[in-house]
């Protein structure tokens, strides 16, 4: 079929971007002026919005917003809403070459000849923090994103391609493959003449990403697409040979097919096979040289250096009125459950340590395809644990299989009264862990877990409708701490939604198969396994964890919703068998304690200490806990330094500590910071009040923690940076309150957590000599609030307060101190009582 012109301008450089989200066929012409064409009514006119002039990219994220770069160096944010331009978002003093929405368009990522990495925040209001730089080795030329794996891949003049990580705030190299792309200096300043001045700059040099986030696809030196796998970046794994001239530009659908542009010809690749499907000639008017192009489902768009564009339909062959899929972007064309052979498809192409687990797969897949069903099925019994519920919290009590049992195997009675209740579902919980953010997108996310150490997040690929596949889900585990570890990834064949993480590895689970994996952090390891669990009707996994130790010799913890409690040691080996309460959740401190939330019923959970290294002692058991169903039921839990277990629960945004917990029936919670309100100054900063505290760890009497603004419940992509938290006794009003009664009893409460762990093995980061003296600066801190306090209740002539706080004062130099304040003022008979407890002291000292 012939091409179909489309003479939107008479003259300029006119780029093609097709937008999905509205079915839009959008092109930007460097003479200041974008049209929008309904491709599907050829009779409607074209929406025109005014633009800045000689545009050099263009590119749009979902139904709202677009942007464009400039050789004038402005970054242009257009609204699709209103159809209006809402200006310019950056400037550069060279020009701006490419730009690309990153983190699901909360920020757009552009670059050009000023050798800077820029990414602008569309969210913050507060200038100060709106553009973040990252200096680069050379001129930029090129951006692409990879949305599954928050991904920037930088084209570099130099030749270069880096690739940064832009899941934080910050952009982190990664990698640098050297010297791969053909060599191409821009020296356009001002309007680009690709048609003679600079023709040489009509040259590919744009990287892109296939779907599932596993694949990068680079032009070469040797007009060549190369590809290269995410897990190996040393070795091509194919290339697509180009004989038909100079790339000009290429793209990738979604669906497996490559569309390489040259001039005037275009070739269509199968990805999977590399097999040529189509190839065709095309002409502009006027010798005019095409620019770029883009997809729409089979079809191509093709921008000139003319004004015109080209409609290239069907280069796409259609079976059954479907586009033919491949196997690497999804598992099966269709997700055809009478079609069983089709699984297989999840096999292929899995990577050399993801062997055993395609043997394992392989050998289930009968059952697995099975079971899939059978829960499709079943839904309505409340077996299937729901990823998408959008909380972390619990569901409300179901029962509809007409036997008065829930899914669970415990009795509902039923009964007239409101007051019997059944416990609530346990929703499965990894602590730091978030809901899926996107529902019904094609691609979702969400963080498994995270900790001080790091976190892992999982990417869920529903191409094409096909949401049950599971080897397009990807898991990225990364590092706060960029030396401790590299960043790296891989692709889920399970559906893992539990979590737990140290320095040495990281555990998965999959909460409704009963499936766990464990794998090391390092490549030089082949440390990894997995094992299925003897699951029950009803039963599922609710949470696992692992311990911290520095020694290879760390102990796995799975717990399920019947109570059923295994332990494995980091090799896999079931070590031990425990029958407990419902286990919602379930955190392993650094030196083997372990510690256990239960449900008793509804609204009522409980806790367990248990030392794994001490025969599996109950150290507290059973006892109660102070949390209430909410949604989170848990924002925080781990231990601090000295192996105390801390949480945050959803209902109060409260950090509380457990003491005297090495003492049978004498633990105790203690609320040692409200975070909302320190984060927000006690509500005295307008701008903070939207503020909210995600924690991650405890120490050195500070809370590691990440700042959620615009009201945002859970972290969301980039991470902000961790900050800490200064711990503050929730006891005071306002932040500008006098400090020492505050001092006072932060003082007596985290000198006694640190004096009760004196008798402990304390993990390799704390020391006996640091926990001494430790206590000494708590000792002088406790005496000086009380000094404060005591001088303050003096000025204002209350003597029987001043008296009760010199009683709390233990030391001798310190009662000197208040006799002698008291002296001062003149208050003797106050001076004549201290003196009386400075004898009882030295009585007490000699005895």
């Amino acid at each position: 079929m012939a091409p179909k012109k489309i003479s939107a301008f008479p003259d300029g450089n006119s780029y093609v971007h097709y937008n999905s989200s509205l079915n839009r066929l959008v092109i930007a012409n460097s003479e200041g002026l974008i049209k929008i064409f309904n491709i599907d009514d050829a009779e409607s006119e074209p929406i025109s919005i005014d633009i800045l002039d000689n545009v050099t990219s263009v590119t749009s994220h979902d139904d709202k917003n677009l942007v464009l770069t400039t050789t004038e160096g402005k970054l242009e944010l257009v609204d699709l809403v209103s159809n209006a331009s809402k200006g310019v978002l950056y400037r550069s003093e060279l020009p701006l070459r490419d730009t690309v929405f990153i983190n699901q368009g909360n920020r757009v990522l552009c670059g050009g000849d000023e050798n800077k990495l820029v990414i602008v925040d569309l969210q913050t209001t507060e200038e100060d923090n709106k553009v973040t730089n990252v200096t680069l080795p050379d001129q930029l030329l090129n951006v692409a994103y990879n949305y599954a794996g928050e991904l920037a891949s930088v084209s570099l003049s130099n030749g270069d391609v880096q690739i940064y990580s832009v899941v934080n705030e910050e952009p982190n190299l990664l990698h640098t493959i050297k010297s791969v792309l053909p060599s191409k200096i821009h020296v356009s300043m001002d309007k680009v003449d690709f048609n003679e001045e600079h023709h040489d700059e009509l040259l590919s040099t744009s990287t892109a990403w296939s779907q599932n986030g596993q694949y990068l696809l680079v032009p070469t030196v040797d007009n060549q697409i190369h590809v290269y796998d995410r897990q190996n970046w040393d070795t091509v794994i194919k290339k697509f040979n180009n004989d038909r001239g100079r790339i000009v530009d290429f793209k990738l659908l979604s669906l497996g097919k490559l569309a390489i542009l040259s001039l005037n010809v275009y070739k269509v690749y199968d990805f999977d096979s590399g097999k040529l499907i189509h190839e065709d000639d095309f002409e502009f008017d006027e010798d005019a040289y095409p620019l770029n192009l883009d997809w729409k489902e089979g079809g191509l768009f093709v921008g000139s250096t003319n004004g015109e564009s080209l409609q290239l339909e069907n280069v796409v062959l259609k079976a059954g009125g479907r586009d033919v899929l491949t196997s690497l972007f999804v598992s099966d064309a269709e997700d055809d459950e009478e079609d069983e052979g089709n699984d297989t498809d999840t096999l292929l192409r899995k990577s050399d340590d993801e062997q055993d687990i395609a043997d394992l797969e392989t050998e289930d897949i009968g059952r697995h395809k099975k079971r899939r069903n059978n829960l499709k099925l079943h839904e309505e019994d409340d077996l299937i644990i729901d990823e998408d519920d959008g909380d972390l919290g619990l569901d409300e009590p179901v029962s509809r299989n007409g036997k008065g049992y829930r899914s669970n195997g415990h009795k509902r009675f039923k009964s007239s009264s409101p007051a019997v209740v059944v416990p609530a579902k346990i929703k499965p919980y990894s602590p730091g862990s978030t809901p899926f953010e996107n529902k019904g997108a094609a691609i979702d996310r969400r963080y498994l877990t995270m900790n001080n150490i790091g976190y892992a997040w999982i990417v869920q690929n529903k191409e094409a409708g096909n949401t049950s596949s599971t080897n397009n889900n990807s898991i990225t585990v990364s590092f706060f701490d960029r030396s401790l570890h590299s960043e790296y990834h891989f692709t889920d064949f399970h559906s893992f939604d539990l979590a737990s993480m140290n320095q040495r590895g990281i555990l998965l689970g999959s909460s409704a198969s009963g499936l766990i994996y464990y794998r090391s952090h390092s490549e030089a390891t082949n440390d990894q396994w997995e094992r299925k669990l003897p699951l029950l009707t009803g039963e599922y996994i609710t949470s696992i964890c692992i311990t911290d130790l520095k020694s290879a010799y760390n102990t796995i913890v799975v717990g399920t919703s019947l109570g059923y409690l295994r332990f494995f040691n980091q090799f896999g080996v079931c070590i031990n068998i425990m029958k407990v309460l419902p286990v919602v959740s379930l955190i392993a401190s650094a030196t083997s304690n372990l510690f256990m939330i239960n449900q008793v019923s509804h609204n009522v959970y409980s806790y367990l200490i248990i030392d794994i290294n001490q025969e599996y002692k109950y150290i507290q058991h059973n006892a109660q806990m102070p949390l209430r169903d909410t949604v989170p039921l848990i924002k925080g839990i781990f231990f601090n330094e000295f192996n105390d277990p801390c949480i945050v629960g959803g209902e109060d945004d409260t950090l509380l500590v457990l003491h005297s917990w090495r003492d049978t029936q004498n633990a105790k919670w203690v609320p040692i910071l409200n975070c909302h309100l320190v984060l927000t100054e006690y509500g005295s900063n307008e701008n903070k009040r939207s503020w909210k505290c995600w924690p991650l760890g405890l120490t050195n009497e500070k809370l590691n923690c990440l700042i959620l603004k615009n009201n945002n419940q859970y972290p969301g992509f980039p991470l902000p940076l961790p900050i800490e938290l200064d711990i503050e006794l929730p006891i005071k009003l306002g932040h500008e309150e006098d400090e020492a009664e505050e001092n006072f009893l932060r003082s007596l409460t985290m000198g006694k957590l640190v004096s009760d762990s004196l008798n402990d093995d304390l993990s390799a980061d704390v020391d006996e000599d640091e926990v001494m003296e430790r206590l000494n600066q708590y000792s002088i801190l406790f005496d000086k609030s009380l000094l404060k306090l005591f001088g303050e209740a003096c000025k204002e002539s209350k003597l029987g307060k001043a008296f009760s706080i010199a009683r709390l004062i233990k030391t001798d130099k310190a009662l000197l101190a208040a006799s002698r304040i008291s002296e001062r003022m003149e208050f003797m008979t106050l001076a004549t009582k201290i003196g009386q407890l400075r004898e009882l002291l030295v009585d007490i000292d000699s005895d």
